[in-house]
């Protein structure tokens, strides 16, 4: 019995290691750098509307997250500033239709 609990201690604490490890790795990663930005959009009627720009914007490439009030008219994005620009989003929502006000 003392034989199994011992082998399971050392089995814990050897687990227990290479987590640590494994996030150590993780933060010699390169830091991602975000931008948040609000924007007015102009042309948003409906649910329909929010969906759209929800969809165009979310599907441009380093968009993280993306939300879009209709009541009044907001659109908030979060970007990674290396894979994307203000620019290319606020194209994005031009393409659908719409308007961006600043």
């Amino acid at each position: 019995m003392r034989t199994l609990i011992s082998i399971l201690m050392i089995l814990f604490v050897v687990s227990c290691g290479q987590g640590t490890k494994k996030k150590a790795e993780q933060g010699d990663s390169p830091q991602i750098i975000l931008a948040e930005v609000k924007m007015h959009v102009g042309g948003m009627h409906c649910e329909m509307c929010v969906a759209s720009i929800e969809k165009g914007v979310g599907s441009v490439e380093g968009v993280d997250s993306v939300k879009v009030a209709l009541n009044d008219s907001s659109l908030v994005v979060l970007f990674n500033t290396d894979e994307t620009s203000l620019d290319e989003i606020k194209q994005a929502v031009e393409k659908r239709g719409y308007t961006v006000k600043e």
